[in-house]
């Protein structure tokens, strides 16, 4: 297993907020980190075949671990899970909490599926040729990683209850249209199915992609009235911030209330946009020094307020789950 230690790139203020409790004193703050779970290189299948990579940054609170699902861009095709490894080791070491990142079929090292015709054999992946049908699919991939991530749940190693789903230009349109379906699995008193995604992130989210659309996931109650969403994009570019402008508009119509400050709107709201001082866009805005405001710290910040301070979301052991 691969190990890996990300460098501190959080803020002061993010370090004092999240990172250190009030009973911290000079004493503790010289004691060595907690050792670190190694990163695991995962190698999950889709239902539909796809030999998925992924890397799992174990959690370090039990329970009381988010569990987040990180999905690189699909615009650019050379794009790949690497975009959010530091980032991915940053929420692991000072926040906590579980995070997967796979490398999305056509992607990385995600390029084979498995002939339907022979088992024993693989048809490679092409994502430069992905038709609507096979951007769809992608949903598949995030199902295999939840479904890694409910095994985790039922070991008590986190809470698939405060499930956050990251994703980027397209991979968003894949984030909307998977969170709609996630909660619209059926459940009944014995057996819990799906709503546990409680948080989307979208970064520079884009309505439509070649005939894969947004639409109906944004005309969907779940979407305008029940999720935690942080949309990101690069003001600095007026083609992607405004489409993603845009996507925000049609939700907020939702969303009409009005908050005092920012800790404010983070303890009540539930839907955000930020647009950030670069013409970067997508999960690359991660690599971009002395954004403002800064994304990691946004991130950071819904994620502590929107889901590990969301005290409705118990934890239960799902062993008898269908999914």
């Amino acid at each position: 297993m691969t190990k890996y230690y990300s460098p501190l790139r959080l803020s002061i203020a993010l370090f004092i907020g999240i990172l250190c409790t009030p009973s911290a004193n000079a004493q503790d703050e010289k004691k060595p980190d907690k050792k670190l779970p190694p990163i695991e290189n995962l190698a999950l299948e889709t239902k539909d075949g796809v030999l998925l990579s992924a890397k799992y940054f174990a959690g370090t609170k039990g329970k009381d671990a988010v569990p987040i699902i990180m999905l690189h861009s699909m615009i650019d095709t050379a794009s790949t899970g690497a975009a959010y490894y530091k980032l991915a080791g940053d929420i692991q070491k000072y926040m906590g909490h579980a995070v997967i990142v796979p490398d999305l079929r056509g992607h990385g090292e995600s390029t084979k599926r498995r002939n339907p015709r022979d088992p024993n054999s693989n048809i490679t992946i092409d994502a430069a040729k992905f038709t609507k049908a096979q951007f769809a699919m992608v949903g598949a991939d995030i199902e295999a990683c939840k479904k890694f991530l409910l095994k985790k749940n039922n070991k008590g190693e986190l809470n698939i209850e405060k499930l956050c789903v990251i994703g980027s230009d397209v991979s968003a349109i894949v984030a909307l249209n998977w969170a709609v379906y996630d909660w619209s699995q059926q459940s009944n008193v014995l057996i819990k199915n799906g709503q546990d995604v409680k948080a989307l992130i979208l970064l520079t989210p884009v309505a439509s992609y070649k005939g894969l659309t947004a639409q109906p996931a944004l005309n969907h109650v779940v979407i305008q009235r029940t999720l935690s969403i942080m949309i990101l994009a690069g003001k600095s570019d007026a083609k992607y911030y405004s489409g993603s402008k845009r996507i925000y508009n049609q939700l907020a119509r939702f969303h009409p209330e009005k908050f005092t400050n920012e800790k404010d709107k983070l303890e009540k709201g539930s839907l955000f946009e930020y647009g950030l001082n670069t013409d970067t866009q997508g999960s690359r805005m991660l690599s971009v020094s002395n954004l403002k405001p800064n994304p990691r710290d946004l991130i950071a910040n819904f994620i502590r307020y929107r889901l590990e301070n969301q005290g409705a979301y118990v934890w239960r052991n799902r062993s008898g789950t269908t999914e």
